[in-house]
């Protein structure tokens, strides 16, 4: 790679983030990199001779991969004489977005590059089908050694990242609170037949269980209440699984 001359002029700099989007895009690291922004004082026209050229990478594997990508970077930098300042963040925290860093880069950043909404839809599925895995198997050990409250907090927990992901098929956003989560995954399934009233009626149910069992020190709760929170869990995965991509 030749190295990068007049860093004054945006035409340079698009030639380099052109560069090294296409040098990271033929690296084995293609398939885990979602998006690739420009932000900062680039992206906003007021660059000096001295700034940095800020980029943020989102990835689908967040800190797993993270040292590869910033050795991959230092060796573009190094090689092109670059000074590139670089943010890894998890493809987990575009939906929703939360974070303002994150607001702002996205809306007023400079796009170099994006894996497909679709694609993107469809990793973010993958992560909240294994993460609600991982609070259901938490959530039977909990009830199987008598921690009722844990069993039901973990297992509505569950239950909702599935119904997260099964929101995320059909819209491009989440809601951010749990009554909304409800309300939108009731709209796109349950209102069109597409799932049992059943279902939304327990999900519904199982948020006051759920916050009982977190929040009321005195509240009642049994085996049966834990049950059904894992029941719904495990059958919110089962949906979601028939949706996601095959392996």
């Amino acid at each position: 790679m030749e190295k990068i001359g007049d860093m004054s002029d945006f035409a340079e700099i698009k030639e380099i983030l052109s560069a090294f989007r296409d040098y990271l895009l033929s690296s084995e690291l293609k398939d885990k990199i979602v998006k690739i922004y420009l932000f900062g004082s680039y992206a906003k026209g007021e660059a000096t001779a001295f700034s940095d050229i800020d980029i943020l990478i989102v990835t689908t594997d967040g800190s797993h991969i993270e040292r590869s990508l910033l050795n991959k970077s230092y060796d573009f930098l190094i090689t092109k004489g670059v000074p590139l300042e670089i943010v890894i963040l998890s493809i987990d925290e575009l939906f929703p977005v939360r974070d303002y860093f994150l607001y702002n880069v996205l809306r007023y950043g400079m796009e170099v590059y994006s894996m497909a909404k679709d694609d993107i839809k469809m990793e973010i599925l993958e992560d909240l089908k294994r993460l609600a895995e991982e609070y259901h198997d938490s959530a039977q050990e909990a009830l199987e050694r008598g921690r009722i409250r844990l069993a039901i907090d973990a297992g509505y927990n569950a239950a909702e990242l599935a119904a997260k992901g099964l929101i995320l098929l059909k819209e491009d956003d989440l809601p951010g609170s749990h009554g909304g989560i409800i309300n939108v995954f009731s709209q796109l399934y349950v209102v069109p037949g597409e799932i049992t009233k059943e279902i939304g009626c327990s999900l519904h149910a199982c948020l006051k269980i759920r916050n009982d069992a977190r929040y009321k020190p005195n509240a009642v709760l049994t085996k049966d209440n834990a049950k059904e929170v894992i029941h719904l869990a495990k059958s919110l995965i089962e949906i979601i699984s028939s949706k996601s991509k095959p392996k």
